[in-house]
């Protein structure tokens, strides 16, 4: 029988934690009810701890180890309007569906749908309103010919599924909730550092270090995946001959356990860290859905059409191929290892032909590439699928597994894109057929960016490989007074970053690297600023304000603007804190630059006037916030903003497994050269003069890792980031 009680409507006018999975944005109705019934909750069965240990060891020890993570389990459900939950009437002209799912102790949960058709004038949201996270609102635009539809992970045990439908439309039974996945990993920032307190491997690289500069434009096509809400792989988003910006995406087979799944798979852009840090990113970029176009298990590979074309401000980019049967002298691969931030891994030897065999793939002879070991980075469980790319930036394989981690970097073995393309000829286990559709017989193809103008955005930030980001506490006589990023009791109330991009440039959004965050959860806010200006911040140009009260700590948090921003010349980006709740504490991350003529970036509004952090230290230091703006319609001639710092000092290999060579312009005093590791204290190294301008460091004996190698250079230092593969 149907439950139809009367409630009072409230709208959210705050900003809280929001996702950008295609949606139409908003926020739901506030529905006060008058009673409660036991169809508005769900608890799912409790998950055995022999189950999550029997797939936590999967992940440890899998079948030729396949670098697939499973990450959830799936409960099987049948949940409907018609059959759960409690339908609302309302006094705004809105019938709302709402039912609770609980499963105890799930680091987040996730939802996959069947019989997907929304009404043309209803809205769906999922949200945890404990943590202030929503996702919606989901309109009829999200329905697709399949009927099936994966939303991404909400953080917590508990989540509300909400269906708001105009009075005349009924109580439509518009779509089934046919799994509740149980994440007992940790796949969100919210949990994160995630996975049972695992991330990556220390060895790997991430991906926006300037070792991987010239991979700055293919790192945007690929792609992390969440297959049917329990799997983590990687996948890369391929041109094909007829440039049609049709969304193919590469990845394995085996993470595509059933072609179906390609429907349920969520698939997101740009979850990476914004420079050479560990510092995780904000998965927000995410796409529903795919069709299944390819899928061969004997060469491990899936090709899917996205349902949806990536939008602008997810900066898609379409990676080239060659399929020609050569061996590249070097190769990178570009992945998500433990479903972590992008990273890059580097061979630079010529990978060999091998025959690569488990359970699920058996290769023809010569079906992959071995990787005989990795001279930077690594792969791991969640690098699945991951492009191997020669040195051209095409894809010429796909990873399937290997026995490579942090402590012995060997043999990898990526499926043979040239094998992938017709060893089949049936059109559904061939990328010929797909990618060359205008049957060119081309052997290569390059890369290609699609979107121009206002349609081509990027992310900005100022930070360089030399900066260390910390939370900067601001000290008077040695008593601590709070941070120079956050709140503080010296009447700092607003911080700013100074960027200047080439072109017309209009704003998309920016993500602020969270350092500190402690709060009562009463809705503290921040309000987030745009200002034009020249030497300090002048006309604001907008201004929005958002609760911060479940924001992530140690994570880049991204607040999208909701109209357009288009300053002119120089302009600042920040925040006002004047409605963080005075027993509440925030801080942005931020890198404190102490070597001579550095570039200053941070400005403070105290006590009512704008002053440079330069001129507010003793030392004339200066400072970085950790902030990364998307900004579209700007110019090809510009990069994202770096500190001048001398270019003719090298250090190289980098990666190195022991050796490390430094030459500069300037004459290098042997005494005066220091390795620190990431934790600021000076290591051990051999140190041999080869001549006045050149010398042989040896960091033999120490462990697997990045250090920083400092070195005067003129009346200044230099610090360079290095990564030690033994």
């Amino acid at each position: 029988m149907r439950l139809y009680i009367p409630v009072l409507i409230v709208l959210i006018f705050v900003c809280n934690s929001l996702s950008a999975q295609l949606s139409e944005g908003g926020f739901p109705l506030q529905v006060v009810t008058l009673k409660s019934t036991d169809r508005a909750f769900v608890n799912m069965p409790v998950l055995k701890q022999s189950v999550v240990k029997a797939a936590m060891d999967a992940n440890k020890i899998t079948d030729a180890q396949l670098k697939a993570l499973t990450f959830a389990h799936a409960f099987n459900v049948d949940l409907r309007p018609s059959n759960s939950g409690v339908w609302y009437s309302t006094n705004a002209g809105f019938n709302v569906w709402r039912i609770t799912i609980a499963s105890d102790n799930a680091y987040s949960l996730n939802l996959i749908f069947d019989d997907f058709q929304l009404n043309n004038k209803a809205r769906l949201f999922i949200y945890n309103e404990e943590n202030n996270q929503y996702l919606g609102a989901f309109t009829a635009r999200n329905n697709k010919p399949s009927q099936k539809f994966a939303v991404a992970p909400v953080a917590g045990d508990k989540i509300t599924v909400q269906y708001e439908v105009p009075e005349e439309e009924g109580t439509p039974d518009d779509f089934t909730i046919t799994r509740v996945n149980h994440d007992f990993m940790g796949i969100l920032k919210f949990d994160r550092r995630p996975i049972q307190g695992k991330t990556a491997g220390d060895c790997n690289i991430d991906v926006n270090c300037q070792i991987g500069d010239r991979w700055s434009e293919v790192k945007d096509a690929v792609v992390r995946l969440i297959v049917d809400g329990r799997e983590v792989c990687t996948g890369t988003l391929l041109n094909n001959t007829a440039e049609n910006k049709k969304p193919y995406v590469l990845s394995a087979s085996h993470c595509y356990d059933k072609w179906e799944y390609a429907k349920t798979t969520v698939y997101t852009f740009n979850y990476e860290s914004p420079y050479c840090a560990p510092l995780d990113g904000d998965p927000i970029h995410s796409l529903s859905g795919a069709i299944m176009k390819a899928h061969y298990d004997s060469l491990d590979f899936a090709l899917v059409e996205l349902d949806d074309l990536p939008p602008p401000d997810f900066r898609p980019y379409y990676a080239g191929w060659d399929r020609s049967p050569g061996v590249p002298d070097s190769s990178v691969s570009i992945h998500h290892p433990q479903g972590d931030i992008k990273k890059i891994s580097f061979d630079n030897d010529a990978p060999e032909y091998a025959t690569f065999t488990s359970s699920s793939v058996k290769n023809p002879k010569n079906g992959s590439f071995n990787i005989l070991r990795w001279d930077g980075g690594v792969t791991e469980v969640g690098s699945s699928g991951g492009a191997l790319f020669n040195m051209e930036e095409q894809v010429i394989g796909t990873l399937s597994g290997g026995a490579a981690f942090c402590g012995n970097p060997v043999n990898d073995y990526f499926a043979r894109f040239a094998m992938q393309w017709d060893y089949s000829s049936d059109s559904t286990k061939q990328l010929k057929h797909w990618l060359d559709p205008k049957g060119t017989g081309a052997l290569e193809l390059n890369g290609k960016q699609f979107n121009t103008n206002e349609d081509l955005c990027n992310a900005f930030t100022n930070l360089t490989d030399t900066d260390e980001h910390a939370n900067i506490a601001l000290t008077v006589s040695g008593t601590i007074e709070g941070y120079w990023g956050g709140t503080n009791s010296l009447g700092i109330t607003e911080i700013v970053e100074r960027f200047s991009i080439n072109g017309d440039e209009i704003l998309d959004g920016v993500s602020f690297g969270v350092g500190k965050l402690v709060t009562n959860k009463n809705n503290s806010r921040i309000t987030v600023k745009v200002y034009d200006g020249g030497t300090y911040p002048d006309n604001l140009l907008y201004s929005k304000e958002v609760i911060i009260d479940n924001w992530a700590e140690d994570a880049m948090n991204f607040v999208g603007f909701d109209q357009m921003v288009e300053p002119s010349g120089d302009f600042y980006v920040g925040f006002e804190l004047s409605d963080v709740n005075a027993a509440d504490t925030f801080a942005v991350y931020q890198s404190l630059r102490e070597y001579e003529d550095a570039e200053n970036h941070l400005y403070v509004r105290q006590n009512g006037s704008w002053e440079s952090f330069t001129s507010l230290n003793a030392q004339n230091h200066a400072m970085v916030n950790v902030m990364e703006l998307v900004a579209c319609n700007y110019s090809l001639l510009t990069d994202t903003p770096t500190v001048e710092q001398p270019k003719n000092v090298l250090v190289y290999p980098n990666p190195t497994a022991g050796e490390l060579n430094l030459e500069s312009d300037k004459e290098i005093d042997p005494e005066s050269v220091v390795v620190y590791n990431l934790i600021g204290q000076e290591i051990k190294t051999s140190v041999i003069k080869t001549d006045n301008f050149r010398i042989k460091l040896n960091l033999q004996g120490n462990t697997a890792g990045v250090y920083f190698v400092r070195l005067p250079y003129g009346d200044s230092y230099v610090t360079r980031k290095i990564s030690f593969v033994p």
